[in-house]
């Protein structure tokens, strides 16, 4: 799924609704069928959520939502639209059909999250492994070099950038992607999975904050989701919603590559 096929729906949620309203006549942009047919199958869920009660909505990007402010955070905010549903405010987080990413970032942002959740389960904060999870997610390196794109970097890059990735004509060690994939991403995603197994408390104060941030996004305002809209249904976010999704939840670590150079992303995603 394109990036921007995310934001498309996002805005042909909040375009229908204001039509429906006569607050715009049309489209500001062309969607695609299928961007339409999804933003139909979310609507109709936002109505049949709503009891007739009035609707309005808002994109996080327009600032005249109820929090006054464009949504913004870092890394990025949980809320994609703003529903008022009589007088209740809604920060509504956004997905696509299929499967769904909860979370995706550098080893850094994911370690915040990972901490988030521990605060709210004593256990977890007392964990040596947990403790000792999250200190690896900490150090996760941001810059490597695979063997794919060795090439290009010797062909295009500066001699700075060459040098720090390659000696004597063979990528260094510490900083290469193949090297830190089958020496760590086994023994890191295997404690992770024995952790989470072992302690279901845990695991569903993890998903909810990654579906949420309501603690690691705290300070942004707007920024933390306290409901879900998908083509399946609009949901709010709580105990029950969580334990609902989390035989399909799925971690990773994955490569991510910009102008040649690999970081690594750790990700929570939803299977369909």
């Amino acid at each position: 799924m394109a990036a921007s096929e995310g934001v498309d729906l996002e805005w042909a949620i909040v375009e229908k609704i204001q039509i429906k309203n006569n607050k715009i006549k049309k489209y500001s942009r062309t969607f695609s069928a299928n961007i339409l047919d999804q933003a139909e199958k979310c609507v109709e869920h936002i109505y049949k959520f709503s009891a007739n009660k009035k609707v309005d909505a808002w994109h996080s990007d327009d600032a005249s939502n109820p929090f006054g402010v464009a949504i913004s955070a870092k890394p990025e905010p949980k809320t994609d639209v703003v529903l008022k549903i009589g007088t209740k405010v809604y920060s509504v987080s956004v997905k696509m059909a299929g499967g769904v990413q909860l979370a995706s970032g550098q080893g850094s942002s994911t370690a915040e999250l990972f901490e988030a959740a521990a605060k709210q389960i004593p256990s977890a904060a007392k964990s040596k492994v947990l403790t000792s999870i999250i200190k690896e997610l900490k150090t996760m390196p941001t810059r490597l070099l695979s063997e794919s794109n060795k090439k290009r970097i010797l062909d295009e890059a500066s001699e700075k950038v060459i040098n720090e990735f390659i000696k004597s004509g063979k990528i260094i060690k510490d900083k290469s992607y193949e090297y830190w994939m089958k020496e760590n991403k086994e023994l890191l995603m295997e404690s992770l999975l024995k952790y989470i197994n072992s302690d279901k408390e845990y695991a569903t104060a993890l998903l909810y904050e990654a579906m949420t941030g309501e603690l690691s996004l705290a300070q942004y305002k707007g920024a933390v989701a306290d409901s879900i809209i998908s083509p399946k249904g609009f949901h709010i976010i709580d105990k029950k919603y969580v334990e609902s999704v989390k035989s399909k939840v799925k971690f990773d670590v994955r490569g991510k590559s910009r102008s040649g150079i690999t970081g690594l992303a750790f990700r929570i995603d939803l299977r369909p």
